[in-house]
């Protein structure tokens, strides 16, 4: 988790491949006759010439890539054992603090726009890890979310504009990784206890530094659980560039999921316990194609009938989730995309069950119909202006994000589509980062949905990232 900045090396220039070229035996067999008569003129492939060129200079960026590996791995290798050693705690972390200034609905049906502002301690994280030895270790994450803990009132727009006492969370400390890691080689380790689920692109790079924007992915987030987390366990390793991870984790609560976030609150945590009648799989795999070029992608399938807290669920409510990603991060440059698409097996049953289930407010179920399917993607560019001013010390990247994400792509039964489920984001704005482990946001979102009434939304931001 601890930031590094990047270290610019040193590559090969063009000219060491000609100059190279130039001192083959071919030229130097077109260059022997130092005084050549009209009769014997040396004639010179320009085209051979310059694939020649090109061969060496591929053969010279092959090369650089592989040096660049071998650094970060040596790089890695010396942060590990500099910061961890067998018997020694160490402690990482990062936090997040936002400004937000939006426009306001009182209600689903309201159509006129105020003007509100906010601040929010978004998140402190402390993670912990104890070094054992002999490739045992101990992993955790633990997150003060809001600056609190406990019960706490919020505003549901969706839901006719009612505010819910949310006994389940609000502000709250959450042990989002506790588990123990057995490293045995490069191809095949061990996670066991609570463990990230690796489905989706931010969900795994949660980090200030790793988005652009002051809120995490819109597209990702309202599909499933930002930083979600299961307790089971985790099979992964890498072979050449293929990273991989297998797991086998508790599967959602049904009873979570609703219209406008879809399977995000079927992640359990109500309870003082996680119900796992029900099982689930996930699958990840990330490929690097270069140093700071990667695709990947990931899936997910699991009941999620048998977990609710009241078996009130007689038919099978399946989910299954797929999605991909790339990123590419080299130089000033950074681009970076996901798709991620989900259904639920009998969601109007669901629906039906949620709406009829007692204690439903305590339990935080939501009252709103559950689509069967969703879509959700985003791609955000940027680009680091202070190279352009003879910088490199700091950063300073200007930016912009489109977010699309429907939790009504589909749905099942009697339950009608709701227009208003269908959203689009475009954000622009710049990240400053004066030292590594410290970034500044500005951003402009300008936000609509598909529903005919206060259909468009903008918001103003301003927010402090930090790691450590």
């Amino acid at each position: 988790m601890k930031p590094r900045w990047q270290i610019p090396r040193a590559r090969a220039h063009c000219g060491a491949a000609l100059a190279l070229v130039l001192a083959s035996p071919l030229h130097a067999a077109e260059t022997q006759d130092a005084t050549p008569t009209a009769a014997s003129a040396p004639t010179i492939d320009l085209e051979a010439l310059r694939d020649a060129v090109r061969q060496q200079q591929q053969t010279i960026d092959q090369q650089q890539e592989r040096i660049d590996a071998l650094v970060d791995q040596i790089e890695h290798v010396e942060k590990e054992a500099s910061a961890t050693g067998p018997g020694k705690l160490s402690w990482e972390g990062y936090g997040v603090i936002n400004y937000q200034r939006y426009d306001f609905y009182e209600n689903s049906q309201d159509d006129t726009a105020e003007s509100r502002a906010r601040t929010d301690l978004e998140r402190i994280v402390l993670a912990p890890t104890y070094d054992f030895g002999n490739g045992y270790a101990f992993v955790a994450e633990i997150e003060f979310e809001h600056g609190g803990t406990g019960a706490t009132v919020e505003f549901e727009q969706e839901e006719a504009g009612e505010f819910e006492t949310e006994v389940e969370k609000g502000g709250e400390v959450v042990l989002e990784q506790a588990h123990l890691q057995i490293e045995v080689s490069p191809w095949l380790n061990w996670r066991l206890g609570e463990i990230v689920v690796p489905f989706g692109m931010v969900n795994t790079h949660h980090q200030p530094s790793q988005y652009f924007t002051l809120e995490r992915s819109l597209a990702e987030t309202s599909l499933i659980a930002s930083v979600w987390h299961e307790t089971g366990v985790e099979l992964y390793g890498a072979v050449g560039q293929l990273r991989y991870q297998l797991q086998v984790v508790t599967a959602l609560d049904s009873s979570g999921f609703s219209g406008p976030e879809f399977v995000r609150g079927g992640m359990q945590g109500r309870l003082e316990f996680d119900n796992a009648d029900d099982l689930a799989v996930v699958g990840r795999a990330d490929y690097s194609l270069a140093p700071g070029v990667l695709l990947g992608g990931a899936v997910y399938y699991g009941d999620s009938a048998g977990n609710r807290p009241r078996k009130n669920l007689d038919v099978s409510a399946a989910v299954t989730l797929l999605e991909v990603h790339g990123r590419y991060e080299r130089g000033p440059l950074i681009v970076r995309g996901q798709y991620i698409s989900g259904t639920i097996e009998n969601a109007d049953e669901v629906t039906r069950a949620n709406y009829t289930t007692y204690n439903a407010g305590e339990l935080g179920i939501s009252k709103t119909p559950v689509g069967s399917k969703a879509v959700a993607y985003f791609v955000e560019a940027g680009y680091d202006v202070m190279p352009l001013f003879g910088r490199s010390r700091d950063r300073l990247d200007v930016f912009a994000r489109y977010d699309a994400y429907d939790t009504h792509a589909d749905t099942e039964g009697t339950i009608v589509e709701v227009a208003r489920y269908d959203r689009e984001a475009i954000t622009a704005g710049l990240n400053y980062q004066p030292m590594p482990g410290i970034v500044f946001k500005a951003e402009y979102s300008q936000r609509e949905h598909a529903g005919t009434t206060g259909n468009e939304q903008e918001v103003y931001g301003l927010g402090l990232g930090f790691e450590f």
